[in-house]
């Protein structure tokens, strides 16, 4: 499965690595007849290149990835110590070089890839990451316009990106991902007990989708409009910016979820828990599991 989740992302640059020039205009009439129209160069993008990293963590090692010049993906890795870390690299020829190669940071396992200093990116350079986090080991993602997604992991993650879009799904750990312009969308399972989980956009959107056993109390601010599927307390901030808050629990109050945009919309729904044939519920260790 692995395996296929990169080559996904490999197919889907390749289908954007070739870019046309543009043309000049055509010659009419006598020029036309002088002289025959001739085609401007066709400017073609690098090869994509594949990057394979792999690392053992000590127990609990935190992950960063550090990413200015692409998306990054987050899969569930295992139950091993196992880290794996997959990029595709599109580097034209007359581009600086971006340099990739990890290294340990004060005990943290960190992917920073950066170009020389004073160098900057040119036009269709871009480098995007694929890792495989195992359970247990916290990892930190940033980006700057580049889309961050977590589907699976257990572990801790704390997302952040200058613009870029976010998407959390059935990850089990605590949850922090902030954004400027971007939006987020996440789907939460039952809350880690004592947890505080916090999505923020200065601008953009939110979509949180939970089931009725997420057991969290729930803090929503904005100055957009709330869409929900839940009873809510709104409570008006005059002169304030987000200007209205609205408080609900659903289950017990055994976590805190803060979701908070200045002036996007706020959509708080309402998902169905996975039940399997035989009707107990399925058991969320093996639930939303993209590395099978």
């Amino acid at each position: 499965m692995r395996t296929l989740v990169f080559a996904a992302a490999l197919a889907a640059l390749h289908g954007c690595a070739h870019v046309d020039a543009g043309r000049p205009a055509s010659p009419t009439g006598a020029a036309a007849a002088a002289s025959p129209a001739v085609a401007a160069p066709v400017a073609e993008a690098a090869e994509p290149q594949r990057l394979d990293f792999s690392a053992t963590l000590a127990d609990g090692q935190a992950v960063a990835i550090d990413n200015p010049y692409g998306d990054v993906r987050l899969r569930f890795g295992g139950f091993a110590h196992a880290l794996q870390i997959h990029a595709v690299l599109q580097q034209p020829a007359e581009a600086a070089p971006i340099a990739v190669q990890p290294r340990d940071d004060s005990g943290r396992y960190r992917f920073a890839p950066r170009l020389p200093a004073g160098a900057i990116a040119a036009e269709g350079q871009r480098l995007d990451v694929v890792a495989f986090i195992p359970r247990g080991h916290a990892v930190s993602v940033h980006t700057e316009q580049g889309l961050i997604e977590s589907h699976g992991v257990r572990a801790d993650i704390d997302l952040e990106s200058v613009s870029g879009g976010i998407a959390i799904r059935g990850t089990q750990g605590r949850i922090r991902a902030r954004t400027g312009a971007g939006s987020i969308e996440a789907s939460f399972n039952t809350a880690p007990k004592a947890s505080r989980q916090v999505l923020a956009t200065t601008t953009g959107n939110i979509v949180l989708a939970v089931d009725d056993h997420v057991d969290a109390a729930l803090e929503l601010a904005t100055s957009g409009v709330f869409a929900t599927e839940f009873s809510l307390d709104v409570e008006p901030l005059a002169n304030q910016e987000p200007n209205k808050r609205a408080r609900t629990t659903i289950g017990d109050d055994d976590a805190h979820i803060t979701v908070e945009s200045r002036r996007g919309e706020i959509r708080l729904l309402r998902r169905s828990a996975f039940t399997p044939l035989g009707g107990k519920p399925a058991d969320q260790e093996y639930e939303d599991n993209d590395s099978d």
